[in-house]
């Protein structure tokens, strides 16, 4: 009886010590939308984590996550959350589900997680010209490091690295679609004031079930020449023989820091490709040119700024035959394009008709900016705010012109009401177009952290 009752205590004194090692922590979001037309303001459906569609009156997330302390170096965090929007037609109502496991600095992610939001919000694409946040995240497996791995004891020579796979689903015109990526940046802090980050990271679309041409190769030797962009092998349809095998596209990207006395600023190049040429810099200038400002007085006026200037009008078309007119994010095969569940994945400037579905606008250039800070009113009142505004000129594609051009304008302004003990936020935006009639928008967002 008494070895019982001593097991019995060595089991529960365990089993609080693991429970007191687990965090747990969640979210409640409601959002509510009106506009003036049948559709939202840009800014009010982009870059919204496919959370919120052009036609949306009312949307609302919950998610939940509990973190589990393995050891000083190793953390295992499973999450998830459910969605709901009124407008939403595809019924996948999942936000996330993940188990995310890290020890020391190498990450693995299994499931569909949102990605972190970086520049606080205000750029137009987020990570890079070709992922952004205007989609869902995608179920798959992600490998890679969750901070620079350093080479040397001083911390000035590192690198970083990714190995994503991802299945794209069935609702699209290639069934079945899988997605390959991996990245490599180099890492080079010659101070603590300077910070250099360089490389590439690549995208493949690839297998699944065409509905004219069937099933496309999908072996061993077909995954491997993806992930080495070589051209396809003999399953393969003519045209990846000829060009690469599936659909593919990357950046190359440079990001150059350097801390003041009291804020930091970064420069931002991306250069984007989608075959041999482009990867060789003959679309040049086509990209991502920005800067971005962080003040480090959190509770500064203007706490962040950034610009970005985006270019995508010479896709390559002086080069020769079969290589020219890169036709961005779209290709023969896979013709619902760099999209998810009818969603541009990348920058959201691009135009997709899902009808089609076909990318119907890819040649433009745009100018975008966003600023965020604080308001103080009565010297003790605090209310956060957030400001972006983008002027892109559309000119359709190198095979189809839009005739006019369109001219639009996009802006969006929100403000922090009330942050304790929940957060309510107005939304205010408007859109301007020279071939149609202003949209404007207004909306609410009520959230709170458990």
């Amino acid at each position: 009886m008494k070895i019982k009752i001593s097991l019995l205590g060595i089991l529960l004194i365990s089993y609080f010590q693991v429970f007191s090692q687990v965090e747990f922590s969640g979210s409640l979001n409601l959002q509510g939308y009106y506009s003036n037309k049948e559709k939202l303001p840009f800014w009010f459906y982009s870059n919204q984590r496919g959370r919120v569609s052009e036609e949306t009156n009312i949307a609302g997330w919950i998610s939940g996550k509990m973190n589990y302390k393995v050891s000083n170096k190793a953390s295992l965090e499973i999450g998830g959350g459910l969605l709901y929007q009124d407008d939403y037609l595809n019924k996948d109502y999942i936000d996330e589900l993940y188990a995310d496991f890290k020890y020391s600095w190498l990450q693995v992610i299994v499931g569909r997680k949102q990605e972190p939001e970086v520049y606080n919000g205000l750029s137009a694409t987020n990570e890079n010209f070709a992922w952004s946040l205007n989609a869902r995240p995608m179920p798959g497996i992600q490998i890679q490091t969750s901070k620079p791995v350093y080479l040397n004891e001083n911390n000035k020579w590192g690198f970083e690295f990714s190995w994503e796979e991802y299945l794209m689903g069935n609702d699209r015109y290639v069934k079945g679609t899988r997605l390959h990526s991996k990245s490599l940046y180099l890492v080079y802090r010659p101070d603590d004031s300077w910070h250099l980050k360089g490389g590439i990271k690549h995208f493949a679309q690839w297998g699944g079930d065409s509905p004219n041409l069937g099933p496309q190769a999908d072996g061993i030797e077909d995954y491997l020449r993806v992930i080495t962009g070589r051209k396809g092998g003999e399953d393969a349809n003519e045209s990846d023989q000829i060009n690469v095998a599936g659909s593919q596209l990357g950046t190359y990207e440079l990001y150059v820091s350097r801390s003041f006395s009291g804020f930091n600023l970064k420069f931002i190049y991306n250069h984007f490709f989608e075959d041999g040429t482009g990867s060789r810099f003959a679309n040049f200038p086509d990209g991502r040119y920005g800067v971005f400002l962080e003040n480090m007085d959190k509770n500064g006026i203007i706490q962040n700024w950034i610009y970005e200037f985006f270019y995508t009008k010479n896709q390559s078309q002086n080069s020769s035959a079969p290589h020219k007119n890169d036709y961005y994010f779209w290709n023969g095969i896979y013709r619902s394009g760099w999209t998810y569940q009818n969603r541009i994945i990348g920058l959201p400037f691009f135009d997709f008709n899902e009808d089609i579905p076909l990318i119907v606008g890819n040649k433009f250039i745009a100018h975008h900016t966003g600023v965020s800070g604080n308001l103080k009113f009565d010297g003790n009142y605090t209310m956060p705010y957030r400001f972006m505004a983008s002027f892109v000129k559309k000119e359709g594609t190198l095979s189809s012109e839009y005739k006019p051009h369109r001219e639009e304008v996009y802006l969006k302004y929100e403000m922090d009401l009330i942050n304790n003990p929940f957060n309510l936020k107005i939304i205010l935006g408007s859109e301007y177009s020279n071939i149609s009639k202003p949209v404007y928008g207004t909306g609410i967002s009520l959230a709170k952290n458990f």
